[in-house]
């Protein structure tokens, strides 16, 4: 009987999906470090965490989050058989916390919570997007959203809170980019600009702004400003953007600088129109600036951008940026503004609100180019060697120590003392305690500290606990 031919098993990839990282324990070490420091700094301003799924439908980013962000969006419908609808719903992996974040509020009884209500989340994102260093396909953001307040003081806060984290994170040679969109969205209004249309220029200057600050800092190989001037007015024409309107919003690409010099060069730029300036008269932006400087960000530290809008629909008029040049490219560590108009348009009731979030892995890595990013913690205090005759005895100890507050890792291989001395050098745990019979009939260890080379000997369970919590907190 003739065999059949064996179907050929095929390989398994074992590649990682391309726009991931797989972190390992000193990697995963530097993140939990980040994550306390950004947790402790947020609660400080009676922030409270909130998480939501990973996953909503599709069609709450569509409504206003823009049309890059839509078409990043990695989307997906429940497996066939599990299908109950012919028509099933389209699900996609959140690419941003903040619309989630507005479901969540008008469909649950938090809206009825005492308002202000502040909430800060750290947690991974996806979009599609063409990976690089400071781009990945899944990242984590960390941000705030503040809902029920309109005031410039809530503005204020949401940026010396963003402040305050570059601060505590010791990030240097970083820019705040502040820009009130009202100004913008009012001209185009005044001249019959739908708001689809509206937004589409609002992204072209985004795309523009973005290149061009970009090339002031070398970051653009061949850099040519007039290449991204032919595009942006390439842009506007295929939107079919009146010439007049193209050339006056060209001068946002350059409206740069401090508030005073800034509502120079608006008023000068809409002198023969009585109602901008009104609305410039009217900017909340010179209050914010003065408040965020009584709470001590330096005049040095932020600009007034108009090229900025962000890459999202939703925006009203407060926006803002920070960059940290030495990143290049990928120089934007932060975003966010006012969106007070979002949680009506989702269904619930008129409630201002505004936010940002941080890239985490941009902040890891403006920090490792700094070498500033926190020396790894070992993986236990104190290693525990101990002989099999001892081995319950060493167990209990090991309980002992963790109960005081110590991580302890207890040899699980039998090796020998020399072997384990090996062992706990190389992993730079800073302790080892070695456990045999005669400390099993005196009660009294030896210590061995493997960053200094001390020893202690014939020494209590209470002083080895001492001995090592005195190390541990001269290492701070």
């Amino acid at each position: 009987m003739e065999e059949k031919p064996q179907k050929r098993k095929r390989k398994l990839n074992l590649q990682k999906p391309s726009g991931t990282i797989d972190f390992f324990p000193e990697e995963m070490e530097k993140r939990r470090w980040l994550i306390r420091t950004i947790e402790d700094l947020f609660r400080k301003f009676g922030l409270e965490q909130i998480e939501i799924p990973m996953y909503d439908f599709f069609e709450l980013y569509k409504v206003r989050s823009g049309e890059k962000i839509i078409n990043d969006i990695f989307t997906f419908y429940d497996p066939p058989k599990h299908r109950v609808e012919e028509n099933p719903p389209l699900y996609a992996l959140r690419p941003e916390y903040t619309a989630s974040l507005v479901r969540c509020y008008n469909s649950t009884e938090l809206m009825y919570r005492p308002k202000p209500q502040k909430f800060f989340y750290i947690g991974p994102c996806y979009r599609y997007d063409e990976p690089k260093k400071g781009r990945y396909r899944q990242f984590t953001q960390a941000g705030i959203e503040i809902y029920g307040s309109d005031t410039t003081s809530a503005d204020a806060e949401m940026l010396i809170v963003a402040i305050e984290l570059m601060k505590k994170l010791g990030i240097k040679d970083y820019v705040l980019r502040i820009n009130d969109l009202t100004i913008l969205r009012t001209y185009l209004q005044s001249n019959n600009l739908e708001l689809e249309a509206q937004n589409k220029i609002f992204g072209i200057i985004d795309r523009i702004t973005s290149s061009l600050r970009k090339g002031e800092i070398g970051a653009i190989p061949d850099f040519k400003e007039q290449d991204y001037i032919d595009d942006y007015y390439a842009s506007m024409n295929d939107l079919g953007t009146d010439r007049k309107i193209i050339e006056k919003l060209e001068s946002f690409l350059y409206l740069v600088g401090t508030p005073s010099k800034v509502q120079k060069e608006l008023q000068k730029l809409f002198k023969s129109e009585p109602e901008m300036l009104i609305i410039i008269q009217n900017s909340r932006l010179p209050e914010v600036c003065e408040l965020i400087e009584a709470a001590g960000v330096k005049k040095n530290e932020y600009v007034l951008d108009y090229g900025i809008s962000r890459g999202l629909d939703y925006y009203t008029n407060t926006v803002f940026e920070i960059d940290v040049p030495s990143l290049g490219t990928e120089k934007q560590v932060c975003g966010g503004g006012r969106y007070n108009s979002l949680i009506k348009e989702f269904g619930g009731e008129e409630t201002p609100a505004l936010g940002f979030s941080f890239g985490f892995e941009r902040l890891l890595i403006a920090l490792e180019n700094q070498g500033s990013i926190k020396e790894n913690r070992p993986r236990a205090d104190v290693f525990i060697g101990t002989k099999e005759d001892t081995r319950k005895f060493g167990l209990k100890i090991a309980q002992k120590l963790r109960n005081s507050d110590l991580s302890v890792e207890i040899d699980i291989n039998n090796r020998s003392f020399k072997n384990v001395s090996s062992l706990v050098d190389r992993l730079k745990i800073p302790f080892l305690l070695f456990i045999g019979p005669r400390e099993f009939e005196s009660g009294k260890f030896t210590l061995k500290n493997f960053i200094t080379k001390e020893q202690y000997q014939e020494i209590s369970l209470k002083d080895v606990v001492k001995d090592i919590k005195q190390y541990k907190k001269n290492k701070k």
